[in-house]
């Protein structure tokens, strides 16, 4: 008898690239915060802010189709995993957009709070996936 698919694997394959990127993304960011030196005028310094860029796009992309797979997948506990996710992960763009225009830390505080939460609700989703 041949194995079936489960509903599932989808959301545990999405919510795995999810979290990597979700991951990426912060690492990303608190490096180039760290060195505290805004606007930009190094090229290293432009470089991994590129890669946090990148990877927070991709990762707003990977919260839509984590939602959308959570809810196709008829279980209440993962659609509130991809519900969570897709929520923090939009304050995590705003707090950094905003931060990009004012300079102003409490913004990336925002974000910074907001990928956390949207790590562990990823994770969240990858764990009840299982």
């Amino acid at each position: 008898m041949a194995s079936q698919v489960s509903r599932n694997n989808p959301v545990l394959i999405a919510s795995t690239i999810e979290t990597i990127l979700l991951m990426g993304a912060f690492i990303a960011g608190t490096t180039t915060l760290l060195n505290d030196q805004f606007p930009i005028k190094e090229a290293w310094m432009a470089a991994i802010l590129s890669a946090h860029l990148s990877l927070a796009l991709l990762s707003g992309l990977g919260a839509v189709l984590l939602f959308s797979l959570t809810y196709l997948s008829n279980r209440k506990d993962l659609f509130y995993f991809g519900l969570i996710t897709v929520i923090f992960v939009g304050l995590a763009a705003a707090g950094g957009l905003a931060f990009y225009a004012t300079y102003n830390y409490n913004f990336s505080y925002l974000m910074a709070i907001s990928f956390m939460i949207a790590i562990i609700s990823s994770i969240g989703a990858l764990v009840y996936s299982l």
